[in-house]
Parts: C-alpha cells; structure tokens; sequence
C-alpha cells in the first residue's frame, strides 16, 4: 500500500491539450536509473491522450535525443479550418450616397457646387460591375481528428438588368444604351435621362422629361424645366422655373430677376440663389441668398467663408445655418424656423377632416351590412339595391380620401420631429435689422451681433446666445 502510494507522488510526464484541441504540450521527467526515453514512447504518450494528427514528429524525437525535461513542449497542432469569401460585386462607379458627396471648398473659401453630382451618368459600352463568385474555404481537423468545416460560404444572384446586359463567362455587366445608373438589392438599370451639352436657350423650348435631366450649360430666360427625378445645371440659370421630383443642383448659381420660381422634393444646392422663389422638401445650400423667398422642409445653409442670407424670407423647419444675416445697412431679412403656428392650423384641420371622415366611413359601413343583410334574406326591394351602390361608391371614396388625409398628417407629424431643437446661427455676424421667428417668439436683432445663435431656452423664450463651433 505504501509503495502504491509512494508511487502516486512521482512526478508523471503530463500531455496537456489546450485551445479547443488545437495545441498538445507534453511535458517530460527525468526518467528513472539513467533510461533515456525514445520517439516511439512518447508517441506512444499522445496516442493514449487520444492525439491523432498534428503531431510534430521532429519535435518529438528531438525531446527525446536531446533530454528535454520539465518544460513543456508544443509537440502537435490542428490545423484550422481557413474561411472562404462570399460572392460580390465589384463596381465600377461610385456608389456613395449622392447626399453624402460633399462639395469641395474653393482657396477663397466658397464652396464649388461643380464638384457635386446628384446622378452617375454612363455612356453606351461602359463596363458597370464585375461579379466575384464565392471562394470555398478549407477544412480543418483538431488534434483530436475532428474535421472542423470551414464556415458556408454564398453567391449572389445576378442582377435584373435594364438597359445593360450581363455576359456569363466574364460575369460583366456592360451598359447598351446612355443614360444613368441605378441600383438596387436585385436590379441594375440603365435609365434614359435628357442631356444637353450645350447652352439652353427659347430656340430650344421648355424641357419636360419623366426621368433625370441634365444640362451641361447655361439656361437662358424664359424657359420652364419639368423633371420628375432631378435636374443638374452645371452653368447659371436665368430661366423661369424648374421643377423637379428629386434633388436640383444649379452649379453656376440662379438669377431668379424676381420671377423664376424653383420647385423639388428634394434637395436644391446652387452657387448662388438671387431673387428667386425656392420651395423645398429638402434643404438649400448655397454660397449666398439674396433678396428670395426660401421654403424648406429640412435645413437652409449659407456655405462657405463669406456664406450670407441678405434680405429676402426664409422658412426653414430644420433651422438656419449661415455666416452672415442681413448687411451692414439694415436690409431687412425675415427667418422663420420650425413648426410655424399656420403649420398648427393645417394639422388641426387635418385631423379634424379625417375623424369627420372615418366616423363617415364607420356610418357607411354600418349601412352597407344593413343592406347586405336585408339583400341576403332576399327582402330588398329595387330601391334599397340602388342605395347601396350609392354608399359603395361613397365608402370606396372615403377610404382613398382617409389613406390620403392620414398620409399628410403623417407628413406633418414628421416635419414636427425635424423642427425640435432648431437653432438659427450666424457664424460671423447678425445684423440689425434681421427678425428671427421660431413658435410663436420672435426676436428683432436691434444692434449686430457677432457668432451667435438663437434658440428656445427650457422656459420657451427665444435670446441669442454666443455661438461656437467647438
């Protein structure tokens, strides 16, 4: 008994396996009467700790040759499984976010709105993507011979193409007509878009196109542009309207002359904006305002080093941001930021229209089951059927009318959560006579003002406050 327990406290070699069986260490003692021990034992040793592959032979041999004693050894390893690659497509166009493009800025510091495309416009022939299939991975195997599968790897499908065509053994897509690029999860288009490359004048006529329209030119007076996605002018406008679906990019700057009216759901950036009635779903950019009636539903910034609004009114739900307000001779400047109160009144007769709406909608329906019932015990007379298509057309034009006004407040509801915490800034200088609207406060810049800025405090009165950009 003695013995057995004499036996249990020597020191035993240790094979010790670590990192979810990928490492083996083995550790030997100095065997007993001078022995030596040789490859064959101490593979031996592993194989009894159940190591099967991994094995570093070599190493094994050299603990033995050389008499390597307690100090544990790397003696096997796994090999780990190597991922492979889903499949992807390689663009050959810029696929940035258009609205995230940020326009350079010009030695003077005023911004070069011709560095800003709000389409990517390609040419019949160019190549637009190249598909990378999937790269399988490899298999690996513990020291344990545990195969370890590399993790699945995916292709993609191959996109539904529009005006480009796609070639199976080169896996390219290649545009077959002009026009620019869109892309979405499944589809790659080429869409037909209006281009000029020359200056538009009234030889030309007014421009209405259902897509894109781009203009690599001047637009001259008097002409009216419709667009049911964006318009791009890389020179100046002095036409007398632009409507558009999507964004405007004006590059040069607009001449309104008091009477060109510029309309987009979008966003409009221009070099400059003069005399000019601007509305908005987005927000206005530009180097400077002057004398204009801006509309916005996002924000108005006056970029740029010497970025003025001068004169003119501003409504901008999203708030002002400019360097300059007003001049130094007082012209008078109106902004108006926020939720403005005749905001309030359109909302509130909206949700009054559609409760008035749905309670009629609710009537009609009552009605209609009342009629159905009396049509389905087959005592309806000829009279009772006529009235109930009367409130079957009038129940179909309640529920377009309900989806409609409940559409709008939505609009509304979203135009409230942009106007929250709105601020109007004057980076350099406020001038005297400027009047700054946000609520129902108003405040009247009575002497000028450098960096500041003017918001609603926690009790809901508007100050001007310094403004720093830090």
């Amino acid at each position: 008994m003695l013995e057995e327990l004499e036996e249990q406290k020597k020191p035993q070699n240790r094979v010790v396996i670590k990192d979810s069986d990928m490492k083996v260490f083995l550790t030997l003692v100095p065997p007993e009467n001078g022995k030596e021990y040789d490859k064959d034992y101490l593979l031996g040793l592993l194989e009894e700790a159940g190591v099967t592959d991994g094995i570093d032979t070599s190493r094994i041999a050299a603990m033995a040759k050389k008499r390597i004693y307690n100090m544990e050894q790397l003696v096997a390893e796994g090999t780990p499984a190597v991922p492979g690659k889903d499949g992807y497509f390689e663009y050959l166009f810029d696929t940035s976010d258009p609205k995230k493009r940020r326009p350079q800025i010009r030695e003077d510091g005023s911004v070069d709105y011709t560095s800003v495309n709000v389409i990517e416009c390609v040419n019949n022939g160019d190549k637009l993507a190249v598909y990378h299939p999937a790269v399988q991975g490899e298999t690996g195997v513990t020291v344990r011979g545990k195969v370890i599968p590399p993790k699945r790897v995916k292709d993609l499908r191959p996109y539904v193409t529009s005006g480009c065509k796609y070639d199976e053994e080169t896996l390219t897509y290649t545009a077959t007509m002009d026009g620019r690029i869109e892309v979405t999860n499944t589809k790659l288009s080429v869409i037909g878009l209006k281009e000029y490359h020359q200056d538009i004048n009234n030889v030309h006529g007014d421009i209405v196109f259902k897509g894109d329209v781009v203009i690599h030119g001047t637009v001259r007076s008097g002409i009216h542009i419709t667009a049911t996605k964006s318009v791009t002018i890389d020179g100046i406008f002095h036409g007398a309207a632009i409507s558009a679906g999507g964004d405007i990019i004006v590059k040069g700057g607009i001449l309104g002359n008091g009477e060109a009216v510029i309309k987009c759901g979008g966003d409009l950036l221009a070099g400059f904006i003069e005399y000019t009635t601007v509305e908005t779903g987005g927000s206005v950019s530009a180097n400077y305002i002057l004398n204009s009636k801006i509309s916005a539903n996002g924000r108005v910034t006056a970029t740029g080093k010497i970025g003025a609004i001068t004169g003119g009114k501003i409504l901008a739900i999203q708030g002002v941001d400019s360097v300059y307000l007003g001049n130094d001779v007082g012209v008078q400047t109106l902004i108006r930021v926020g939720f403005t109160d005749n905001m309030e009144n359109q909302y509130q007769t909206l949700c009054k229209a559609e409760s008035e709406s749905s309670e009629r909608m609710r009537e009609v329906s009552e009605k209609l089951e009342e009629l159905d019932r009396y049509i389905r015990m087959d005592i309806a007379d000829d009279l009772m059927v006529a009235e109930r298509q009367n409130f079957m057309r009038e129940k179909i034009a309640l529920k377009t009318k309900v989806a409609d006004l409940r559409q709008r407040i939505m609009d509304f509801d979203d135009l409230r959560d942009r106007a929250e915490n709105v601020r109007v800034i004057a980076r350099g200088k406020a001038y005297m006579g400027v009047m700054i609207y946000l609520g129902d406060q108003q405040y009247y810049v009575d002497i000028d003002r450098s960096a500041v800025q003017f918001f609603m405090d926690g009790n809901g009165n508007l100050y001007p406050r310094p403004f720093s950009a830090v």
